[in-house]
């Protein structure tokens, strides 16, 4: 029975994932928040689901963060983001830090402890290769726009692969996101989507990768 830690379960990612996770009856699911009364707001009756346990508080709380991360965790999706470009921006880097810190307070207990595999959201304007022919000036406009964003994603994958030697990782990296339906995804390392991507398409080729365990130390899209 696979266990999978959702960091962020109240954004768009990580609300469509735990929805997607859910219908795996023999699937368990830790759902990490900064406020549970939003999460339960969202998702009424969440509760009463027996395979779904909720964490919530600070990610600088790194005892917390280890026990979502538990040894009996398979696959981490690490989903905490933000649209607003504000300057300074750590969502990402503190993620990351957190994470590892985590990782490594666990290992440190038990020299046998095997760590998750972490997917991790990023984008596909951090990868040359995933945007084919995609119009430069358009690129640019959007590069410019969320230059602080970037930013943070970059340094938080900086991090990430210092510690390539001991942890998994894949760097998920989608282009254009929306609210829809889902309606089927294909991965890709070489090019993102000509087209808009719902985040249910999304959360569902997370899964496909946390799965699969291979994608490691790729950007993927």
């Amino acid at each position: 029975m696979p266990t999978y830690a959702i960091l962020g379960a109240t954004g768009k990612t990580g609300g469509a994932l735990l929805e997607l996770l859910q219908k795996g009856p023999s699937n368990y699911i830790n759902a990490y928040v900064r406020s549970k009364p939003k999460l339960l707001a969202q998702r009424p009756g969440l509760e009463k689901n027996e395979n779904v346990k909720i964490f919530e508080g600070s990610l600088s709380d790194i005892p917390l963060v280890a026990s979502i991360l538990n040894p009996r965790v398979d696959a981490a999706f690490c989903v905490l983001a933000t649209n607003e470009n504000i300057p300074g921006v750590r969502i990402a880097q503190d993620t990351a830090s957190s994470v590892i810190a985590a990782l490594c307070h666990l290992r440190n207990e038990d020299i046998h402890f095997k760590p998750p595999k972490l997917i991790f959201l990023s984008s596909a304007s951090l990868n040359a290769a995933m945007l084919g022919e995609f119009p430069a000036m358009v690129e640019a406009t959007i590069t410019r726009a969320m230059s602080h964003v970037y930013v943070d994603l970059r340094f938080a994958e900086e991090n990430l692969r210092l510690h390539r030697s001991w942890l998994d990782a894949t760097f998920v990296q989608p282009g254009g996101l929306t609210e829809d339906v889902q309606k089927g995804h294909k991965l890709s390392v070489d090019k993102a989507s000509d087209g808009f991507v719902s985040y249910l398409d999304l959360a569902a080729g997370m899964i496909e990768i946390a799965e699969s365990g291979t994608y490691n130390w790729m950007g993927v899209s």
